[in-house]
């Protein structure tokens, strides 16, 4: 069974690719390091602004809910498996946002 294409390594898709491929290894070589250096861009923690939005919308889901920002933030980030809010990958930024818009604290604690 072969791996699917977003848990290759750029070494492994290279390998694949060049497999009777009209490309020449150049061309093949700038595909894979650009792959590489997107999958590198997708870890990228969330920026300061970001940060600030995000815990911003957990103090306000607290608030709003009567809960402490701790319960808040664990839960999202339990949600997105990252051990703070600080560590969570930008490209998870938006869906952490929309998450925190449609906690309801008493569904989970209940």
């Amino acid at each position: 069974m072969s791996k699917p294409q977003n848990a290759k390594t750029p070494e492994e898709l290279y390998n694949e690719a060049t497999e009777d491929s009209p490309l020449s290894s150049g061309d093949l070589h700038l595909l894979t390091a650009g792959l590489a250096a997107l999958r590198a861009s997708n870890n990228k923690p969330v920026n300061k602004v970001e940060f600030n939005a995000l815990c911003g919308m957990i103090a306000y889901v607290a608030n709003e809910q009567n809960v402490g920002e701790e319960i808040v933030g664990e839960i999202m980030t339990s949600h997105f498996g990252v051990d703070n809010v600080a560590d969570l990958p930008a490209r998870f930024y938006q869906n952490a946002i929309e998450y925190l818009v449609d906690l309801k604290i008493s569904n989970i604690m209940n």
